[in-house]
């Protein structure tokens, strides 16, 4: 049977709004458990989490819909709760990672411990001149969330291998050499941004 077969009579339009009013269900439930400031971590909306879901099924490779064995909501809908649990997991990680890593967070008892982790700092040294450091690097990529992790799983994990950063980070290792990438850019950007502004 061709994809075009399966996906015969299949309103879109109407899947799509199914699932994204079921996305927003998951999501309003899970900030009701006070898991909102995870939800955020993962910088995805309901709506996104949604269309993900419907792209995914339209390229008929990880997400596979045959026709008969239930509808495509149906089929769909369980596949956006799979993903949305996978989303929540890896945002708690990620908030228990960023309190556990603030300087002048409390955290909590189920937080992850890293070595190497600044909790206190005086004004010199090398734990100073660490936390500028860290201070610079995140100014450079401010409001980018990605790279912001990759700077903390980096500088305050000290997961200098790039598989240690993937498995912190709940990454794959590819995502972690184009994150790299991007920070390398920017960083070059910012060079000769200063470069040009010296000359001047």
């Amino acid at each position: 049977m061709s994809k075009q077969d399966r996906f015969k009579g299949i309103d879109w339009e109407d899947v799509l709004r199914r699932l994204t009013v079921r996305a927003r269900q998951l999501f309003v439930a899970a900030c009701l458990k006070n898991h909102s400031a995870a939800l955020l971590q993962t910088a995805i909306t309901p709506d996104d989490l949604a269309r993900q879901v419907v792209m995914e099924a339209l390229r008929d490779e990880k997400v596979k819909f045959r026709p008969g064995r239930a509808s495509a909501v149906t089929f769909l809908s369980h596949v956006l709760e799979n993903d949305f649990k996978d989303l929540l997991r890896k945002g708690l990680h990620r908030e228990r990672c960023m309190r556990a890593l603030d300087p002048c967070g409390k955290g909590q008892e189920d937080d992850p411990q890293y070595s190497g982790v600044i909790s206190d700092v005086g004004d010199a040294g090398a734990a100073a001149r660490h936390v500028e450091t860290r201070a610079m690097l995140l100014e450079l990529v401010k409001g980018e969330p990605q790279l912001e992790e990759y700077i903390a799983a980096v500088v305050d994990c000290g997961a200098r291998k790039p598989a240690d950063q993937a498995t912190l980070l709940g990454v794959s290792s590819a995502e972690i050499t184009n994150r790299r990438k991007r920070l390398f850019r920017l960083a070059a950007a910012k060079a000769a941004k200063v470069k040009r502004d010296v000359d001047e």
